[in-house]
């Protein structure tokens, strides 16, 4: 494993019992992981140039077929409707001296497509509007399909400001009962009089469960913050679903108390191992930068106990910060991760991490594993970018794993 990169800190240590620091395990010495078959393709250009299509999410429907969503705006690059202070104010939005950062007065739109070829061939499949001056309210990545065929998704209100009447300013759920065609009415996570959520990714686990992946701050939905001052109040959390996203369990902590002071971010993913313990990499707020505006990967272990999960200490990962943490736990035993700057695989739970070969994704990724074993991933061309600066567009890629184990 010449590329390996050793993660050389405590935390795994004390998660992985009979790990030594710096070691690579003795089961997974000479261990081959290589991408074949790999292809990238532009799946998606928006009907109008320079596009504007982003933030992606993927999954499989139980008809084997898969589903991708994304946001498209469309309408004219200059001379449009500008948010009223109030908004302004309570969104930190649009960033100072970023005008085209506000969508007001654009066609927003969540886009459906579904394949039915393993990926191949893509048909759009419905379209739904929503107003707002920010670049999405939908979490894409936060979908998923449950086993009667219907999809959940996962609505920030506090991103539909136009909204009337006003939807709680929290993190909110939606059901499709065919095929995202059309959306019952938007039901909350939590109690929004004890607490605001931002849900910012869906999973199942292998018992059935579902894990909704995200932050919550503990005050009210109903409360005076700007959107930096609520941030800076979250702590990144699981809530866990015994019943099909119907209820969910009180938020559980993913980071230790002690290390979750100035956490700064909602954005992390997980990956089931086969112990049932979960592998986390988070997007947090660097604690050496003491002006606070440089971001960081740091990763961790969650251990199961019972029907929750209790956090080991966590740390750097060696990984650079390139937008959500995308995890994937894949059927040859292998748990990949995904960003612009690479795609990395891990067999011993994040001790080691080597870098397949393969280019870096596009933006934001989003990944499964389809039902022929092909691994996909969705992803934009681009950025965060102000509406009109970019040509963005969606993006695929596709390829297989080859696992040869060490002698």
């Amino acid at each position: 494993m010449k590329s390996a990169i050793v993660v050389a800190t405590s935390l795994l240590v004390i998660g992985l019992s009979g790990v030594v620091r710096g070691q690579v395990p003795e089961a997974d010495a000479g261990t081959s992981v290589v991408a074949v078959e790999h292809k990238r393709r532009k799946i998606y250009h928006s009907p109008q140039s320079p596009g504007f299509t982003c933030w992606t999410g993927m999954w499989s429907m139980p008809d084997r077929s898969l589903m991708l969503a994304f946001v498209q705006a469309t309408g004219p690059v200059q001379g449009r409707p500008k948010a009223p202070q109030a908004i302004r104010r309570r969104l930190s939005w649009p960033p100072a001296g970023r005008e085209n950062y506000d969508m007001t007065g654009l066609d927003l739109s969540n886009v459906y497509m579904r394949s039915t070829d393993h990926g191949e061939t893509w048909k759009r499949v419905s379209q739904d509007h929503f107003r707002s001056c920010l670049n999405g309210a939908a979490i894409h990545r936060a979908q998923l399909a449950l086993p009667d065929g219907s999809i959940v998704r996962s609505v920030w209100g506090r991103y539909l400001p136009y909204d009337d009447p006003p939807v709680p300013q929290t993190g909110l759920l939606q059901r499709s009962r065919n095929g995202a065609r059309s959306w019952e009415p938007m039901r909350v996570f939590q109690d929004p009089s004890k607490r605001t959520v931002f849900v910012t990714k869906l999973k199942h686990l292998r018992d059935g469960r579902i894990l909704a992946i995200g932050a919550v701050a503990d005050v009210p939905a109903k409360n005076s913050l700007s959107r930096h001052q609520l941030s800076a109040r979250q702590y990144p959390v699981l809530l866990v679903s015994k019943d099909q996203a119907r209820t969910w369990s009180l938020p559980i902590r993913v980071v230790p108390s002690d290390q979750a002071k100035n956490w700064g971010g909602e954005e992390f993913d997980v990956a089931e191992l086969a112990s049932g313990d979960l592998l986390c990499v988070y997007r947090r707020i660097d604690p050496a930068s003491e002006k606070r505006n440089r971001e960081v990967r740091w990763q961790g272990l969650l251990k199961k106990d019972g029907d929750g999960f209790v956090p080991r200490r966590v740390g750097p990962a060696p990984f650079p910060h390139s937008g959500h943490p995308t995890l994937l736990a894949t059927r040859e035993g292998v748990v990949l991760h995904f960003a612009t700057s690479g795609i990395h695989w891990t067999r011993d739970a994040g001790l080691t991490w080597n870098r397949l070969g393969v280019p870096g994704t596009h933006y934001y990724p989003d990944a499964l594993q389809g039902s022929d074993g092909r691994i996909l991933v969705s992803a934009h061309v681009g950025g965060d970018n102000a509406y009109g600066s970019v040509d963005q567009a969606i993006m695929l890629d596709s390829f297989r794993l080859r696992v040869k184990p060490g002698k």
